[in-house]
């Protein structure tokens, strides 16, 4: 995967099916988000199943995100929509109360939220459907909110409503939420998203519940709350990821604050290296257009700049007519945005006091001085993949692991492409030396590339082991073209009492012997291919340096000296 940050699309009426998620994946989609404010159970469990055929089918592992409704306020049915109209008195108040007002029955909108007037006071801003309407607070009458309308418009159903300067008694967590997260759990879903986060006790809650199941399932926190903004630093202690839900944020904060408070949390999630997804009206306008504003593709680079690890993708996705044609725009953004590579941490900044974060970031700069191809982090847990995302390697890094659940987990992990491995040998070495030719049969590697190979979160699969690196020099893989039998893949010339011969199916072009030759006996063709000077040969030493330098062993020299 040339693409670091990942993508999280929201599956709905138009990605639903098999055959659309099977797309979707080869795009680039990462993670499958379930709003749980839609829908029943019995449909996300048929839509959780299409993802995992999907998955199987084109044999590539996705996450299923389970994203909890929260206590979300919103207008209760009425029977046709409300025109509200700029200076006009409404009251507002809970369903069940509406028949013992019937002065106000003309104007009365009605919410689901029991508490809102017992939360409310006498000068409450009330926001409905976004804060496209807007209302004012003057005065209670017994269960009723007295209020006046700023801003008009009409208002339909289940619009949501926000209360920007009030504190909501509600639960973060609320019952619905807790049979949403049970059905998750029974599904196996691989992240759960709390709604309306305000403190760390919001997180704990559902950690304790979790716990309690003895599921180890991470929580991504979602800031969308004046008083979420207010405690990030508690909620990024105590949570697995942070989601930056600039939806409601926008209409709680305003919107002119969000792109800074948007920076700072991507830069406090980056410092102690939680991941945290970018969410919200991305590419909006791909819900009823092929292509985005250059506004939304800017919106998508910077937050790559910025450093999120993923960017998500909402009714573009779930509702919209071109799901397909919005998460390959959303990987073109992304893959476009990586060209000019962020800002990493400074190591004086990392926890180093972890010997797994030593051994990761110790593996990563070991790849970059040595060009290689690969750091392969062997994990049993997805831990020591999560330190590597964090130092925002420079390396292609393989994240291999013997856990489908792991590889699921993983797909939200910045920089790490997730690489199932079923190992047959319990030896640590006769794993590694698996690992190595599997790499060689899938083609990820070829003659002369160099992998790094780390395990640091304790154990190699079933092997106890030490946290350690090694690095491979990459040899014994024929070249494409070299594969046929028939064809004569060694080049061969005669020099005093000896011969020189080259394989040329194990040669890398690595120009180790180039360096090393002083009589100027291997060159380069026009192909950039490792070949014999027929010209030089003859002044061969036969002192077998290339021959020693050769990483592939490509080389051999045959003596006839008596």
């Amino acid at each position: 995967m040339s693409r670091r940050a990942k993508i999280v699309a929201t599956i709905g009426p138009s990605s639903n099916s098999i055959e659309m998620i099977e797309k979707l994946i080869i795009a680039g989609m990462n993670v499958c988000r379930l709003n749980m404010s839609h829908g029943t159970h019995e449909g996300h469990a048929e839509v959780i199943s299409n993802i995992r055929t999907a998955s199987k089918n084109i044999g590539k592992e996705v996450a299923i995100l389970c994203d909890l409704q929260g206590p979300k306020i919103r207008v209760d049915k009425v029977d046709q929509n409300l025109i509200l109209k700029a200076g006009e008195e409404w009251v507002i108040g809970p369903s069940h109360v509406q028949d013992k007002y019937p002065e106000y029955k003309d104007n009365f909108i009605p919410t689901v939220y029991k508490d809102l007037v017992t939360d409310s006071h006498d000068t409450a801003t009330i926001l409905f459907d976004d804060g496209l309407m807007e209302a004012k607070a003057y005065a209670k009458d017994r269960d009723v909110l007295k209020i006046k309308i700023v801003i008009g418009g009409e208002l339909k159903s289940n619009k949501g409503i926000n209360l920007p300067d009030v504190n909501i008694s509600a639960p973060s967590f609320t019952e619905k939420d807790r049979e949403d997260l049970l059905f998750g759990l029974r599904h196996d879903v691989d992240y759960v998203a709390l709604s309306f986060v305000r403190t760390k006790e919001c997180i704990k809650q559902v950690k304790y519940l979790l716990h309690k199941l003895k599921k180890n399932t991470p929580i991504i926190s979602k800031i969308e709350k004046p008083e979420a903004v207010e405690n990030i630093d508690e909620i990024i202690g105590v949570t697995d990821c942070i989601m930056i839900a600039r939806g409601d944020m926008g209409v709680e904060v305003g919107n002119h604050l969000v792109p800074g408070i948007q920076k700072d949390i991507i830069k406090k999630c980056n410092e102690v290296g939680r991941p945290v997804i970018t969410a919200t009206q991305m590419l909006e306008s791909m819900t009823n257009n092929p292509r985005p504003t250059r506004a939304e593709a800017n919106d998508v680079a910077n937050a790559i700049w910025d450093g999120t690890d993923a960017v998500m993708l909402s009714g573009e996705t779930a509702g919209g007519q071109y799901p397909l044609e919005a998460v390959t725009m959303m990987s073109d953004i992304i893959e476009e945005a990586e060209k000019k590579p962020s800002e990493r941490p400074l190591l004086r900044h990392m926890d180093l006091e972890s010997v797994s974060s030593s051994v990761q970031i110790a593996a990563s700069i070991i790849g970059e001085k040595n060009n290689a191809k690969w750091v392969v982090a062997v994990t049993q847990s997805g831990y020591s993949c999560l330190k590597m995302s964090r130092f925002r390697s420079k390396m292609e890094v393989l994240g291999v692991t013997n856990s489908l659940a792991v590889i699921r987990k993983m797909n939200l992990y910045w920089g790490i492409t997730p690489y199932y491995f079923q190992e047959n040998e319990a030896d640590l070495s006769a794993l590694q030396e698996q690992m190595i030719e599997e790499l060689k049969k899938k083609e990820l590697v070829h003659n002369g590339d160099k992998i790094v190979i780390t395990h640091g979160d304790g154990k190699f699969f079933r092997q106890g082991t030490s946290n350690s690196i090694r690095v491979e020099i990459i040899k014994d893989v024929p070249k494409e073209g070299t594969k046929n039998k028939d064809k004569d893949v060694f080049l061969e010339e005669n020099i005093d009492n000896g011969r020189i011969i080259l394989d040329t199916a194990l040669c890398a072009s690595c120009q180790a012997c180039i360096h090393i030759c002083p009589h100027d006996i291997w060159i380069k063709n026009e192909n950039n291919d490792t070949i014999i000077n027929a010209n030089t040969a003859k002044d061969c030493a036969k002192d077998m340096e290339c021959v020693a330098k050769c990483p592939t062993g490509a080389i051999e020299i045959i003596s006839t000296d008596i």
